[in-house]
């Protein structure tokens, strides 16, 4: 026995040792492996169809515009298609380096190619094309570089068009001028503004303050962590804090905290609740930056733009306005000014107001669930609905809508909290560790705070926490849910160090890389999931983003949709009269002009994305054309219609008494008031409330 012991002992002394001899990259993919083996809820084999995954994962983040490699250069690295795999075992390690190589000099002859293809205006009366294709595994790299200037030249014409097209349609009417006009004038200028966009996302990729060598390590190391499944990811030190930044509670901020990726996209990472952009309730997670504007002064095009250079237009004012132009996870363009606030006021983190009709409606809005997964402690999002839901009440409101569109999900304790509002108690939903075994999660609290109608609106971008939500007050009966069916998320993240040996998942102050591992499911009390499927709304209202391939079910490596057994303890309540208010919600919405318009929208939009390619006009008068109806599509899918005609929208007692000599406040207060009144998704949710209100009531008398 001592010597069976012993033999072990050196087997794995060897093993050490020869891990402790592979490159460092190659180490580092080997602890991701095993630790997405050890913790993963369904870690995938990691083999030749893994290795085609990761290989095709790679590529798509290092060229997915398919403008730097080659065919030729294609058809090298594809020779390791299926052995990447032999290397995450510890054999050889060729493939990195090969990839290394060949991606840098794709970069730098890319930087050769734009400018030399911008080096003179383009013929914008010539016909031609630009093709964009639906399907990312075709791997239609370019034969030749002419072949590969030509996809530049075309796509660079594509990316001036556009741009001068966004000047001329943003100016205002008494300067505006026709879009050929502005194409003559403001052409060499934005010409050199979009070569140095392209020449500055080349240039941060390669001298990048990490160096080079970390950019490729963090896209290699993310794509074997990321074939796991869509949320398992790979943090190096500084994404780690990229991840967990927190803005300080001693200055005036807007409360934005911004996120970059190699290609020079400026996105919305977090917003601080509390801050200027959580208020104004038109920003969002995800929104991509497109320019910055401070009140009198000129535009700042942040396309292409550093982190720093976004932080350094920034911190030009504390006290002025900025107007953020921003694109929408939908395409849509959106335009916000904000001023500065001191970061440490939460005040209206939550927002509320009473809809005013036939009956009088609380609506409470809640962006985001801000007592999120890798930090549990601090602000409760459910406290802060509570409390506005308590000022409603003081307002002797009819019903209640909660609205959760855009509500990428967070903290599922919060959520759990938030159902205890409207649940008096029981099973709420289920979670489904590696063990495989099932552990109920009940409601924390006995009683409720609000027992009255509920309306709760949901979109495509609802998502985790808010589907938990939705699914809850769905199977209890307790809530009518309205709008478009959830993203489809239904698992749970864990953060840990990468180490193999260790049992702590990350607190926030730990140093060094970390991984994001999927290691739950979640389940709804009647054993079915929101994975895949999402949670569909009792009444279905035309959604943005039905025609478009957003949700878990077209990520890639998403895990599969199964199913449980029912919770035997979880008792709904009396049915809803669901089917009668859709009947009466589809027959509003079909002679609903706006509703109409989206429909046709939406259908047309699924018909392109069944076809493999969309092609771009490049003729400067076809181009404005296509745009403009693009535009226009947009714009209807916004919602934004007349003002509501059922109801008034209007402050409850305690908004009211703090804008009391806050010119500010009122001014961000008159927005919300006309985008609540305006949006036709609200209007909608109004009546449906309405009519739930005075069923219930027949009912009660009959």
């Amino acid at each position: 026995m001592k010597k069976l012991v012993f033999v072990i002992i050196v087997i794995l002394f060897i093993k050490e040792a020869t891990f402790a001899q592979l490159p460092p990259v190659q180490q580092k993919a080997i602890v991701i492996k095993r630790m997405a083996e050890l913790k993963h809820y369904a870690p995938r084999p990691v083999d030749d169809s893994f290795s085609a995954s990761l290989f095709q994962l790679i590529l798509e983040e290092a060229d997915p515009r398919r403008l730097l490699f080659t065919a030729a250069e294609y058809q090298q690295l594809q020779a390791f298609r299926i052995s990447l795999d032999d290397e995450l075992q510890g054999n050889s390690w060729n493939f990195y380096e090969k990839f290394s190589s060949l991606y840098k000099k794709a970069l730098v002859r890319a930087d050769s190619i734009i400018n030399r293809v911008l080096a003179k205006p383009f013929d914008y009366m010539a016909a031609e094309t630009l093709g964009q294709s639906k399907k990312t595994a075709d791997f239609n790299f370019s034969t030749d570089i002419a072949a590969l200037t030509n996809r530049w030249s075309r796509y660079l014409k594509f990316l001036i068009l556009n741009e001068v097209y966004d000047v001329v349609s943003t100016t205002d009417s008494a300067k505006k001028v026709p879009f050929k006009t502005g194409l003559t004038n403001l052409e060499p200028a934005t010409r050199e503004r979009v070569k140095k966009a392209e020449l500055k996302a080349i240039k941060n990729i390669m001298e990048h303050p990490s160096g080079f060598a970390a950019i490729v390590t963090e896209l290699y190391l993310n794509a074997i962590a990321s074939c796991f499944d869509p949320h398992t990811n790979y943090f190096s030190p500084e994404g780690k804090e990229d991840l967990q930044a927190e803005l300080s509670t001693e200055a005036y901020f807007f409360g934005i905290v911004f996120s970059d990726d190699e290609k020079g996209k400026i996105t919305i990472d977090k917003l601080t609740p509390g801050g200027a952009a959580w208020k104004s309730g038109e920003i969002n997670k995800g929104d991509e930056l497109v320019s910055l504007l401070w009140e009198g002064k000129e535009v700042q095009d942040m396309t292409g733009a550093t982190l720093e250079e976004v932080y350094e237009v920034l911190d030009q004012s504390n006290h002025d306005k900025m107007i953020f132009r921003l694109r929408k996870a939908d395409g849509t363009i959106s335009n916000v000014m904000l001023r500065k606030e001191k970061a440490d006021n939460e005040e209206n983190i939550v927002k509320s107001f009473v809809l005013k009709g036939e009956k009088k409606i609380g609506y409470v809005l809640l962006p985001g669930f801000y007592t999120e997964w890798e930090n549990e402690t601090g602000s409760s999002c459910a406290n802060d609905v509570a409390k506005e839901i308590l000022k409603l009440k003081k307002e002797n409101i009819d019903g209640l809508i909660l609205d959760v569109r855009y509500n990428g999900g967070g903290s599922l304790g919060e959520a759990m909290d938030m159902i205890g509002i409207f649940i008096d108690e029981g099973p709420l939903a289920a979670e489904k560790g590696k063990d495989g075994k099932l552990l109920t999660l009940k409601d924390p609290n006995r009683g409720t705070i609000y027992d009255g109608p509920l309306t709760l609106m949901v979109n495509g971008q609802s998502a985790s926490a808010s589907e938990v939500l939705a699914a809850s007050l769905q199977d209890y009966n307790r809530a009518v849910i309205v709008g478009s069916t959830t993203y489809g998320k239904a698992t749970m993240q864990e953060l840990f160090p990468m180490d193999t040996n260790s049992k702590k998942t990350i607190t926030g102050n730990e140093k060094g890389d970390m991984i994001k591992i999927t290691t739950g499911k979640l389940y709804r009390v009647n054993g079915s999931t929101a994975q895949l499927k999402g949670v569909v709304p009792d009444v279905v209202f035309p959604g943005a983003f039905d025609g478009l391939e957003i949700g878990e079910r077209f990520q890639k490596f998403p895990l599969i949709a199964d199913s449980v057994k029912r919770n035997s303890y979880y008792k709904p309540l009396p049915y809803l009269p669901v089917s009668e208010l859709a009947n009466r919600s589809t027959g509003r919405i079909n002679a609903h002009p706006d509703f109409q318009v989206i429909k046709k929208i939406v259908e047309e939009q699924q018909r392109m994305m069944q076809a493999n390619t969309i092609t771009i006009p490049l003729k400067a008068d076809l181009f404005e054309k296509w745009i403009k109806q693009q535009e226009l599509d947009l714009e209807a899918m916004k919602g934004e219609g007349k003002p509501s005609t059922a109801f008034v929208v209007e402050n409850h007692t305690s908004d009211r008494q703090l804008m009391v000599n806050n010119q500010y406040a009122k001014e961000i207060n008159n927005a919300w008031l006309k985008n609540l009144a305006d949006d036709i998704y609200i209007q909608e949710a109004f009546l449906v409330v309405t009519d739930l209100i005075n069923l219930q009531k027949t009912a009660a008398k009959n």
